[in-house]
């Protein structure tokens, strides 16, 4: 999983938000914030601290994203219909990662661990994760799933609390879309 901010990162995140414009900007805005937080001395600087003010101002209090600058965020994410998304700022967030309205990302406690979140892993709306847990590569989270145990790789966690499903192989083989949770067929 790699989480460091780059120009690729960025062109990444444009292109899996295509059509998306307010996702564009938000992760634009995010990917500016990340590299210059990363200069040195950037708590010394007017520029960078009056950047980080706007950027929270903008993103988190006007459209409702918290996505704070000192998150770890892999390249290609996806975010549908981001409203109400609140990301704890020492989560881990994996590539292609997909995030929809209502997601929360954070900690039991005030700060305590927060989750790490694998590769091409989907949430659905209203999703919750809580505390120091991994969500394993590939895993769905359903759509009001609140989740406090870890996710293997390839599961499905469904319902409050969350239950883990793993998909049987052949059920993998015949029915893809239904096997990672969209409840369609894929025919």
């Amino acid at each position: 999983m790699t989480t460091r901010s780059s120009a690729n990162d960025l062109f990444q995140d444009w292109s899996s938000n295509k059509g998306n414009i307010k996702a564009q900007l938000v992760l634009l805005s995010f990917r500016l914030a990340q590299r210059l937080r990363a200069t040195k001395h950037w708590r010394r600087n007017p520029l960078v601290i009056g950047y980080g003010v706007v950027y929270r101002v903008v993103v988190e209090w006007i459209l409702g994203i918290e996505i704070p600058w000192k998150t770890r965020i892999g390249s290609g994410l996806v975010l549908y219909h981001g409203i109400g998304l609140v990301i704890n700022d020492s989560a881990v967030i994996g590539s292609g990662v997909t995030l929809r309205h209502n997601v929360t990302i954070g900690t039991k406690v005030n700060d305590g661990p927060a989750p790490r979140i694998g590769d091409n892993v989907t949430f659905g709306c209203g999703a919750t994760i809580l505390g120091d847990i991994e969500v394993g590569e590939g895993a769905v989270i359903g759509a009001g799933a609140v989740v406090t145990k870890d996710v293997p790789p390839g599961a499905v966690a469904v319902g409050n609390p969350a239950r883990i499903r793993i998909p049987a192989q052949e059920e993998t083989d015949a029915h893809p879309a239904v096997a990672v949770g969209t409840g369609r067929n894929p025919t």
